[in-house]
């Protein structure tokens, strides 16, 4: 007899600190263009906690810190946000591709994406006929 499994959740947003999908978090809170899952809202809360015991001099350390780091440090962070902009260049075509779905034409979707409708429609074409 076949077992009953339940349908796979459906990835529909990822938290735009950590990058984890809806599907692997308890809840994922959204604001304007962006996701902040409830593990990172903890940590945001621990770290402005912490922020209120911190003095000024500890502060200013961190920022220079913060704002010296080395050429490796620098170049470490960098596959971390390209991973970043390609999910979110993804989840625009995605948005864009549904407003087309829709009917949405390509001068509304540059006015509200603030660009040219040549630049719109050269970036987002393709991956909206698919």
């Amino acid at each position: 007899m076949p077992e009953n499994t339940a349908p796979a959740a459906e990835i529909v947003a990822f938290c735009s600190f950590c990058g984890k999908p809806n599907t692997a978090v308890a809840r994922l809170v959204a604001g304007p263009g962006v996701f902040i899952c409830d593990q990172c809202i903890e940590l945001s809360t621990a770290v402005i906690a912490d922020a209120g015991q911190t003095t000024s001099e500890e502060s200013s350390r961190r920022l220079s810190a913060y704002r010296d780091r080395s050429a490796e440090d620098m170049l470490a962070i960098i596959p971390a946000l390209v991973r970043s902009a390609d999910r979110i260049e993804s989840e625009l075509a995605g948005w864009i591709s549904r407003l087309r779905e829709r009917g949405t034409d390509w001068e509304t979707i540059a006015g509200a994406a603030g660009v040219s409708t040549e630049t719109v429609r050269q970036r987002f074409e393709t991956a909206a006929a698919e």
